[in-house]
């Protein structure tokens, strides 16, 4: 049983607010609860009233009959801690905080929260709130409507978990006018103590939910959250529209990785990890929502059109291409049957425009062809109203038979008034989520086809478990002032966990360095002290080494110009490593994020890693799977592949080296912040191998 459970599946409420005073929220809960036909009993608490819309008033706690499973609070800020603290000593376990007045207003407000939380503790309360809009749950088992919103919920499969409790009430009333029915909503609030984390536990066993969306504007515990999400995603969808997107970062960081990772970047790709679907917005949601609580998910990506109008069709053929779907290529056996009935102006080839004079029987005959063809994963229905002597009504009452046979997603546009002629409430009977733009409808079977491909990755994906290191740490070196991690230990540790990095010698004398050209054909000379991090800037990079002379030079030169760029009484320090020609150069990094903890990116890398940008993210450790789609999310994917000659770079072996280091970054958690970049694999090697490694340590 999850902490949530008798919140909402009170089998009794007691409700301490409930007020006689019109257009009060004491008055309207109450009304709501009743409205709603709650199965469950009910005990209004206010000592200056006997009887409340019929339904029998009780001064305090003390005197009920019952200890009740929940008690919901709706009064002044000020009376909210005794009110508390009053359920607390009556054994109540289960309380909602409806009241605002907490965190959200500032000073005064956080203090009262905490108060609010040392009772929470004290007497082993599940608290959800403060600053909520309450709960419903449509099961008809119990009928609950804790909130204040005049509209009923209609009743349904998906289940909104909001930190906005407007929202909540918002959504209420716009899906009144759409085929869109709820099973749970949950106001979060400030969640002092119960989260959506909580929500989810239940949701996940709750029969009646078949989709789960949220509206979040934080993420309190990323690992429970995780891990529950994870649970859950096997068999229900969840969908979220995570706001904030434009919140600035952290301050500036030294690393490539803290300079890239800004906190938006970081909830995205832990929401992969998650298996839950980021919504731009909650129109997208909502539309997505409908269609999986109603529709098959698609078998493949493939979609077929059918219209009775060009346009439309044009515009969903293009969010088709955009959105990770394709245009079916019919057969030819489905082409030769809808030849044989549509007229000669018809365009047969998907899009499939049956032109203006289509008939109820003509889609009823397209669709059949269409559903049946072995090619063809998923359907675009789309009506505009036609001219001639039939309606949608008509069309869509030919559709049963198909419909009740197909495991086919369809999905209708219907582009009209919606009249009595339009048939709502059949679209409604046979599940079929009606929109009224295409691109509603393209993005939305986008979606179910997203999800089905997160149930596919899930089965093959695996748990890394770590443990923290307590020996072997990584300590900084004479660079105090940045704490930057030695060259050689940060190569020592990288070793350690297979992380390959190029032949290199670590050395203040001339004389080592020409030993260590003479048994290579090319090296790279760079300076190697820890308080310069950023070496090709620095001007303290020189390539394309193949005699001694040239090695004398750059010695020489980097000699002098590092006395520049280091502190007094430091001494310049060579790094010579073997050069590697050609390669893809990638980078990895890592950096501790107050939130999520180890989070690493790996992207395009080398000089160019601050412009391109292109890099996807991931809170750390990641398996080898999760660490091949990192790879897959990358723009540059021409580049991957292989470009202008250059080999298409070993996805398997990249990944492994990403699985690596993000466990090396998990394990190690005096590494604020590293850097290996670039990251080039080598023919020789059959690795990946790390250029440059850098990292900050505490």
């Amino acid at each position: 049983m999850s902490r949530i459970d008798k919140i909402l599946n009170p089998q009794s409420i007691a409700i301490i607010g409930a007020s006689r005073k019109e257009g009060s929220l004491g008055k309207i809960f109450l009304e709501s609860v009743l409205k709603m036909k709650y199965k469950g009993e009910i005990f209004p608490v206010n000592p200056k009233a006997d009887e409340i819309e019929g339904v029998k008033v009780y001064p305090d706690l003390k005197s009920l009959p019952i200890l009740p499973d929940l008690a919901i609070i709706i009064l002044p800020v000020q009376a909210v801690l005794q009110a508390v603290e009053d359920i607390g000593r009556s054994g109540i376990k289960n309380v909602v905080v409806v009241s605002a007045g907490f965190r959200e207003i500032g000073e005064e407000g956080v203090t009262r929260e905490l108060k609010l939380i040392e009772m929470v503790h004290k007497y082993h309360l599940n608290l959800l709130g403060p600053n909520c809009m309450g709960i419903f749950n449509t099961d008809p088992r119990i009928s609950f409507n804790g909130t204040f919103s005049p509209t009923l919920p209609k009743p349904g499969h998906v289940a909104f978990i909001s930190q906005s409790g407007a929202l909540g009430v918002a959504m209420i009333e716009l899906a009144a006018a759409t085929d869109l029915g709820f099973s749970i909503f949950v106001s979060t609030g400030n969640k002092a103590d119960l989260s959506d984390t909580d929500a989810l536990e239940y949701v996940k066993k709750d029969n009646n939910t078949k989709v789960i969306t949220l509206y979040q504007e934080s993420i309190n515990n990323p690992e429970q959250f995780r891990k529950s999400a994870r649970e859950i995603v096997f068999k229900k969808p969840i969908l979220t529209v995570k706001a904030a997107r434009t919140q600035s970062g952290s301050k500036a960081a030294s690393s490539h990785t803290g300079a890239l990772a800004s906190p938006d970047h970081i909830i995205d790709g832990f929401l992969k990890q998650c298996g839950v679907i980021r919504m731009n917005t909650l129109e997208e949601m909502f539309d997505a929502a409908r269609a999986l609580s109603a529709q098959y998910l698609p078998g493949g990506p493939r979609i077929a059109i059918i219209t009775n109008a060009g346009g439309p069709a044009i515009l969903a053929s293009d969010i088709v291409e955009s959105s990770g779907l394709e245009m079916a290529s019919l057969s030819k056996k489905s082409l030769q049957a809808l030849k044989s009935f549509l007229p000669q102006e018809a365009a047969i080839n998907n899009p499939i425009d049956m032109i203006a004079s289509a008939s109820h029987d003509a889609y009823e005959k397209t669709l059949e062809i269409v559903l049946s063809d072995d090619n063809v994963d998923g359907v675009i229905l789309i009506i505009v109203k036609p001219p001639i002597n039939t309606t949608p009504h008509k069309i869509v009452s030919c559709l049963d038979a198909l419909v009740h046979s197909c495991s086919k997603p369809i999905l209708t546009v219907l582009m009209s008034r919606h009249d009595q002629d339009a048939g709502i409430e059949k679209f409604n009977e046979l599940q079929l989520p009606v929109y009224n733009y295409p691109e509603s409808a393209v993005k939305s079977l986008a979606v179910m086809w997203k999800y089905h491909e997160i149930q596919l990755s899930f089965r093959h994906s695996e748990t890394i478990v770590i443990t923290p290191k307590t020996e072997n740490r990584l300590d900084a070196g004479t660079g105090k002032e940045n704490n930057q991690a030695p060259l050689d230990n940060l190569c020592k540790i990288a070793s350690e966990y297979d992380i390959k990095t190029v032949d290199y010698l670590i050395t203040d004398k001339i004389e080592d360095l020409i030993k260590f050209l003479k048994t290579r054909q090319k090296i790279v000379l760079k300076i190697a002290n820890e308080q310069i991090i950023h070496k090709t800037e620095a001007g303290l990079v020189r390539t394309n080494i193949d005699n001694e002379e040239l090695l004398q030079t750059a010695f020489s030169e980097m000699k002098s110009l590092s006395k520049l760029k280091l502190p007094a009484k430091i001494k310049p320090v060579f790094l010579a490593q073997k050069q590697l020609t050609g390669g893809l150069e990638l980078v990895l990094g890592g950096k501790r994020d107050p939130v999520f903890g180890p989070v690493i990116m790996m992207g395009v890398g080398g000089i160019f890693i601050e412009i391109l940008k292109d890099v996807a993210f991931r809170v750390a450790p990641v398996n080898f799977y999760e660490a091949k789609m990192m790879l897959e999310e990358l723009r540059s994917q021409a580049l991957l592949n292989g470009f202008r000659g250059n080999p298409a770079i070993d996805r398997n072996g990249f990944a492994y080296t990403i699985q690596q280091f993000s466990i090396l970054f998990a394990e190690h958690p005096e590494i604020i912040e590293m850097d290996i970049n670039p990251l080039i694999w080598s023919p020789e090697e059959q690795k990946a191998v790390a250029v440059d490694i850098r990292a900050t340590v505490q």
